[in-house]
């Protein structure tokens, strides 16, 4: 077995005597560890009889195996241990994922190889979890992506599975059938096995040992030879135009290309055009679309890719103007793609696209690098660079050698057309016309921020508003954090949204250079985020200060546009991801929060910033960049705090906050936040076990047992400075006064629960809380979360000690206390939902 510490090398391939195919990386130094299973199988290869079939198992997996109970299983035990996981079923493959504390890697994969190889399958599990499926399907029903792909199947050749449905809903899974249980159970037995299956770990555990949890995984999977597969040849309907009705606030133009018989290396070629088409570099196609008001943004993604065959659909988001002149706008990119594939693009291009996959491979966690590396041909230090290039030259062959098929999804009536799957509104248009222009492109500008010329200063003073924290040179990583407290008053919405939008270049720049970078509205605070590459920070940080103090004037008006769009729920987004966008700015307490303020302006920006103070903290910056960072700090807008912000404290009310406006959803969505009712590092431990020991159960209650729907879940977040336990749902069919109901029930049976829970339960819960709370050395993005969250609630930096410690000692009266000043809403509640509250109790 051979493998790398080095993240840009590619771990090598094994295979074990059952047929596993295992790639491993060893992580030095890190706390977190990782496992990413690829079952060679999805959705394109379950019996066409029974659409949804292969999605259906992905779901009931996780309802309990031979050795753990679906309390016991991977879910609950991931959430436990503070872990992420999530499972994906595509056309040809299925992923299982998760990333949790290295130490408790083993018992996570017992789970997961349990899950895999010896599900329960049980039939009352299978009838609740349809009615999820259920909820699913009628949720990505209203998704904007769901419908155009479901409307570019139509135009493809019907023997194609791209051509069929295969989300799956209650009238596609017949569970209570025999033919339906043998199918399923011949489906897993025909996919399910070593042969077909690809397993990737990654974590601080010494090479014998990862090896050792993959050879364990290979002999428990059966042992049976890969499954040959096959797909006909697509084709689609080139050069029709269609018209998509779908009431969402932008207008969306696709341009869909059926690509066949490509070379393997065509995966990463593809991977490469997606960059620079996607590029907001000055000088790309999007900026140059944008600055002729054509349109927003480009993307380019592949709803379907199976051996050397694909869909390619670039997506541009339209504005009014583009709209009405779609041919000049598919004109622009294809006359930019035949630019783009000159040969006297490819050196430099792809010598930036190196240094873009390299720093964001060097600063990826464990479960980035698994997915990036599971891939085949995903770019690493040994790719055949001659053969991606002649592999991008047949790509854009055939993308150039065709007529696109031309899908328009905007407000225009269509009428309902049958269909198997989900409902559309779809029509045929005749194609427009346009005198072909040239556009005279140019090579895009380099990003400055890859190769950062930093000035190494001596060590200069740092403002004392800004915080240091160790380590002072993490591996090359840093954090740089900075908060400013605004005036009393909230700002408009409109405000943020000016600087926010000025700051998308940078914030699409800042990622290609390996930093992360965010710009967040909690209504009387402002925040900054930017971590990743340190060398970097100082650079980006003095670059756009300008933009955060006096944006272009077109800034302005796309953010009052924006605030406006903001006012009124969207189809563009999963409801209940809308929902949590706006709670952080909700939470500021003021009534203002929930009106619509002003317009925003250049000078009432420029007073705001010079009534604002800000506070920061840096952590991981060698003293090399100190010259650097005090530069950038000292610029910055606004005034640094001599003394600490004070922090709000919530009042005593249940505070509901309806969104609905006058938008028509299908689904409910309700968010229950519930604050801390006092800052002592006891009351926050105590309630932060509490939504541990509570969660999995949340999550079975609601979502497996009610079946209120499949976003689903609770826990311990922070918001700023607000700080408390959040239960959140989204539903097809409850009533935001039905969920709240639920969530009340749920409370009180979880009262009853702890009441006879054993104390040795709880003080075992609470011991291995506390070992897990503080975030470890080896961690730099937990330490770097860990000291941002101190610096927002107004704590020192030791608090995440102090609550472990308080944990510690806790028993099961502090969590029955706990549960009863949440219940009792101590420190009050906030609602946020797409409805109005369900009585007076609320203001």
């Amino acid at each position: 077995m051979h493998s790398s510490a080095d993240p840009l090398q590619r771990p090598q391939q094994s295979i074990y005597s059952n047929g596993l195919r295992v790639r491993l990386l060893p992580l030095l130094g890190s706390s977190q560890a990782a496992a990413l299973v690829r079952v060679h199988a999805g959705s394109h290869d379950a019996p066409s009889t029974y659409p949804g079939l292969a999605h259906f198992l992905e779901h009931l997996l996780f309802l309990g195996s031979r050795n753990y109970s679906a309390v016991e299983g991977l879910m609950p035990f991931v959430q436990g241990c503070g872990g992420q996981l999530n499972a994906s079923t595509r056309e040809r493959h299925t992923d299982f994922f998760f990333q949790l504390p290295a130490g408790q890697l083993e018992e996570g994969l017992h789970r997961l190889l349990d899950m895999l190889a010896h599900p329960l399958l049980a039939p009352d599990a299978q009838l609740r979890e349809r009615e999820v499926l259920q909820a699913e399907y009628l949720a990505r029903a209203q998704d904007a992506e769901t419908l155009c792909d479901a409307a570019l199947g139509r135009a493809a050749n019907p023997d194609h599975p791209f051509a069929g449905f295969h989300a799956g809903n209650r009238g596609t899974l017949p569970v209570e059938d025999a033919a339906f249980q043998q199918a399923l159970l011949g489906y897993h037995r025909r996919f399910y096995h070593a042969g077909q299956i690809e397993l990737l770990l990654a974590g601080p555990q010494h090479e014998s040992v990862l090896q050792r949890l993959a050879e364990e995984m290979d002999a428990e999977l059966a042992s049976r030879p890969a499954v040959p597969r096959q797909a006909p040849p697509l084709r689609f309907n080139a050069g029709a135009w269609f018209r998509l009705q779908f009431n969402n606030a932008q207008p969306r133009l696709q341009l869909a290309f059926a690509l066949d018989q490509l070379p393997e290396q065509a995966v990463p070629a593809l991977d490469y055009l997606c960059a620079w088409l996607a590029s907001e570099a000055p000088g790309g196609l999007a900026q140059r679309l944008r600055e002729t008001g054509l349109c927003q943004s480009v993307k380019l993604r592949t709803p379907y890719w199976y051996a050397g065959q694909g869909v390619a659909v670039i997506e541009l988001s339209l504005t009014q103007r583009g709209l009405d002149a779609r041919a000049v706008v598919i004109d622009a990119v294809l006359d930019w793609m035949r630019f783009f594939s000159g040969d006297e693009r490819w050196q430099p291009c792809r010598e930036e696209y190196q240094r873009i996959r390299q720093r964001n491979l060097q600063n990826a966690e464990p479960l980035a690098r698994l997915r990036h590396w599971i891939e085949p041909q995903a770019w690493g230090l040994d790719s055949d660079e001659a053969a991606i290039q002649q592999a991008l030259v047949s790509l854009t062959a055939q993308m150039l050698g065709s007529t696109p098929l031309v899908l328009t999804a905007d407000k225009s009536h269509c009428e309902p057309i049958e269909t198997s799957g989900f409902p559309l509104r779809l029509r045929t248009e005749p194609p427009q016309r346009t005198t072909p222009a040239d556009w005279h492109w140019q090579q895009p500008a380099t990003n400055p921020w890859l190769k950062p010329n930093t000035i190494r200063h001596e060590a200069a003073p740092i403002p004392p508003a800004l915080r240091r924290q160790g380590p002072e040179d993490m591996s090359g990583q840093g954090a740089l954090f900075l908060r400013w407290q605004l005036a009393r008053c909230q700002p408009s919405t409109a405000m943020w949204h000016t600087v926010a939008h000025a700051l998308q270049p940078a914030v699409w720049a800042a990622q290609q250079a390996g930093v992360m970078l965010r710009f967040e509205n909690f209504g009387s605070a402002w925040c900054l985020r930017l971590e990743g590459f340190a060398e970097a920070i100082p650079a980006i940080l003095s670059d756009i200060v300008p933009v955060l103090t006096v944006p272009p004037a077109a800034a302005f008006t796309k953010g009052n546009s924006l605030a406006e769009r903001d006012a009124a729920l969207s189809h563009d987004e999963m409801l209940i991801r809308q929902l949590l966008n706006q709670l952080p700015r909700l939470l500021a307490g003021s009534a203002a929060a929930d009106a619509q303020p002003a317009d925003a302006d250049p000078a009432s920006l420029s007073r705001l910033w010079q009534s604002a103070q800000w506070q920061g903290q840096a952590i991981g910056f060698a003293p090399s960049l100190n010259g650097a960072l005090s530069d950038a700090t000292r610029a910055l807008p606004g005034t640094p705090a001599v003394r600490p912000v004070a922090r709000s404290k919530h009042a005593a009310l249940k505070r509901w906050h309806d969104l609905s406006g006058s938008s028509v959803t299908v689904e409910t969505a309700l968010l229950l936040f519930c604050p801390l009712p006092d800052h002592t590092a006891k009351c926050e431990a105590s309630w932060r076990l509490l939504a541990r020991v509570t969660e999995a159960d949340f999550f079975r209650r609601l979502r497996s047992e009610l079946q209120l729907g499949y976003a689903v879940f609770s826990r311990f977040c922070q918001f700023g400075e607000h700080a408390g336990v959040l239960f959140a749902v989204q539903s097809p069919s409850a009533s935001a006064e039905e969920i709240l109901e639920h969530v009340e029930r749920f409370l009180c049976d979880s009262a009853a629960k702890l009441a006879n829970q054993s104390e040795d339960v709880i003080e075992r819960a609470a011991r291995q809380a506390a070992d897990q709370h503080v975030a470890s050395k080896a961690d730099f993005r937990a330490q770097a979360e860990q000291a941002w969250q101190c610096l927002q609630a107004g704590h020192e930096l030791d608090r995440p000690a102090e609550v472990a410690d308080a944990m510690r000692m806790l028993q099961r009266h502090d969590l029955a206390a706990a549960l009863e000043s949440l219940r009792g809403a101590d420190a009050g509640w906030v609602a946020v939902a797409n409805a109005p509250p369900p009585d007076l109790s609320w203001s």
